[in-house]
C-alpha cells in the first residue's frame, strides 16, 4: 500500500496545475513557500498554501501588494471576491482537513481568481486590495 498524499502535497500538486493561467497573465512563479507556492507580478504577490495548527486546517489564498510605497497590505481571495461583487465571502470557505477538501478549495480559489484577474490587472489594484483587506 502506498503513502497517502497529505493536504499540503495536494495543494502544491494541484495548485501548480490550476493556477497556471497566472503565468500567462504575466506573473512569475510558482515559487515554493511554506506549505504551498506563490506567484509575483504587476506589483502583487499571490500566495496559496495549506495551513494547519492545532485542530484547524485550511487552504489560504491571498493577494499582497509588493513594493515600498505605502503600508504593505494583503487581502484574501474571498475578501476580494466579495469586494468586486462577484459573490459572498462565504462562497469561498478555507477549511480543508482532508486531501479531498484541500483539492476542492484549490479549485474554488483558482476559479475565483480567474474571475478576479481583470480587476487585479487594472491601475486601481492597490486600492482594491487595501479596501478588500478591511472586510471582515
Amino acid at each position: 500500500m502506498g503513502k497517502r498524499e497529505t493536504p499540503e502535497e495536494a495543494v502544491r500538486r494541484l495548485g501548480r496545475e490550476v493556477f497556471g493561467f497566472l503565468a500567462e497573465a504575466g506573473f512569475t512563479g510558482p515559487n515554493d513557500v511554506d506549505g504551498g507556492f506563490d506567484y509575483a507580478g504587476h506589483d502583487l504577490r499571490i500566495t496559496i498554501y495549506h495551513y494547519f495548527w492545532k485542530n484547524e486546517a485550511e487552504v489560504v489564498a491571498d493577494v499582497g501588494i509588493l513594493g515600498d510605497s505605502g503600508p504593505k497590505s494583503h487581502a484574501s481571495i474571498a475578501q476580494l471576491y466579495a469586494e468586486c461583487s462577484l459573490g459572498a465571502i462565504n462562497h469561498l470557505p478555507g477549511g480543508a482537513s482532508s486531501t479531498r477538501l484541500a483539492e476542492l478549495r484549490v479549485r474554488a480559489f483558482a476559479s475565483a481568481l480567474r474571475a478576479l484577474l481583470p480587476y487585479l490587472l487594472t491601475p486601481n489594484r492597490t486600492a482594491l486590495v487595501r479596501q478588500a483587506s478591511a472586510r471582515p
